[in-house]
């Protein structure tokens, strides 16, 4: 459980993939521009669609080409994915959020991790409905197999020590929604699954819905006053890391008004540090936040990991807030909420300007 919830917090906070401009591959595809998402490509053809999946080294770095139609074929080597997908397989409870929202959540027949459902419409199905494939190793081939998914959502790390083909398994498609730096571009991956799910206007709606409260709301952060420093981490095996300015993390603390003390390191991983870095950054900040996974009410001990010199800290024992993952869908429902968890900090950040409901995401820690 530790180990899981140590990858989700690096999930969390991990930065994006990286950027390149190139022109389009082909004028006999439509290119449909993303608004704020890096890691995939959408291009149309009539009714036809092909989706490129991209991983940490941005456009030079594809991981899949998808074609995805209602027609025969759309080239006779290629593939070719019917919308919707009837059966879906997800290896990680991440991709249930996305797949939720889009009204498809029936089809889901398999995934890995089901002790870490939160997914309250996947949680409403009939008991059984979706088969455990997760195992201590990898995944169950022969459950797979048995179960016949039309696709497998799988994250790329790791791919090749599993990867199915569709001749002993379903057609494996790689999503490395983590990789996006932006709150937006997270939640752009609606339109990714919305092109599986033959759910691409839904997919749109929602997302210029999500875009526009979420713009609204950062707006306002420039209204409230003075920006509080902010330090977010974790850790993990007697080291502390901490998202870099480039990150999912930073991004929000910055949109709800915080000054985030790491805004100034863009980098391609996370940064990291020893207890003394921590107690020496964090004793300048005003808040001090963290994900982690605790059952009941979380405690000052909880934040400071029973360290009295972590403790005694302003930041922790009058500013400190986290994200609690036991208690919320806080990597699965939150990507597709970034306006939510943007309104949850201000609220931590602004306490005496916030006049909406109770927290969702992320909470100050009770005094």
């Amino acid at each position: 459980m530790t180990k899981y919830l140590f990858l989700l917090a690096f999930l969390l906070i991990l930065p994006a993939c990286v950027v390149d401009h190139r022109s389009p591959d082909s004028s006999a595809w439509e290119q449909l521009p993303n608004h704020h998402a890096q890691c995939f490509r959408i291009a149309r053809q009539g009714d036809n669609y092909r989706v490129t999946v991209f991983g940490p080294g941005g456009r030079s770095d594809t991981l899949g080409v998808y074609h995805i139609s209602n027609a025969p074929s759309v080239e006779r080597s290629t593939l070719v994915l019917h919308a919707p997908l009837q059966r879906i397989a997800v290896v990680s409870t991440t991709h249930l959020a996305f797949i939720s929202a889009l009204g498809h959540t029936e089809a889901v027949v398999a995934a890995a991790y089901l002790d870490q459902l939160r997914d309250s419409a996947t949680l409403a199905l009939p008991q059984g409905h979706v088969t455990e494939v997760g195992t201590a190793t990898g995944l169950d081939r022969e459950m797979l197999i048995m179960l016949n998914p039309d696709a497998l959502f799988d994250y790329p790390f790791g791919k090749s020590d599993r990867a199915l083909s569709n001749e002993n398994g379903p057609v494996g498609i790689a999503v490395t929604e983590y990789l996006e730096e932006h709150p937006l571009g997270r939640a752009e991956w609606l339109r990714f699954f919305g092109v599986f799910l033959g759910e691409m206007a839904l997919a749109d709606s929602l997302y210029l819905a999500i875009a526009e409260r979420y713009e609204r709301i950062a707006a306002n952060s420039a209204t409230l006053g003075s920006r509080p420093k902010v330090f977010f981490g974790s850790a993990w095996q007697g080291n502390w890391f901490a998202p870099p300015g480039n990150s999912y993390m930073a991004g929000l603390i910055t949109d709800a008004g915080g000054e985030y003390l790491f805004a100034d390191q863009q980098q391609g991983a996370n940064i990291t540090m020893d207890l003394e870095t921590v107690l020496d950054r964090a004793g300048r900040a005003d808040h001090f936040g963290m994900v982690l996974a605790v059952e009941g009410k979380v405690q000052l001990d909880d934040l400071s990991g029973g360290d009295p010199r972590l403790a005694s800290l302003r930041a922790i024992s009058v500013g400190g807030f986290h994200g609690n993952s036991a208690q919320s869908d806080l990597f699965g429902r939150a990507l597709i909420e970034p306006d939510v968890v943007l309104r949850d900090l201000q609220c931590i950040f602004f306490p005496a300007q916030c006049d909406t409901p109770a927290p969702v995401y992320f909470r100050a820690l009770d005094q």
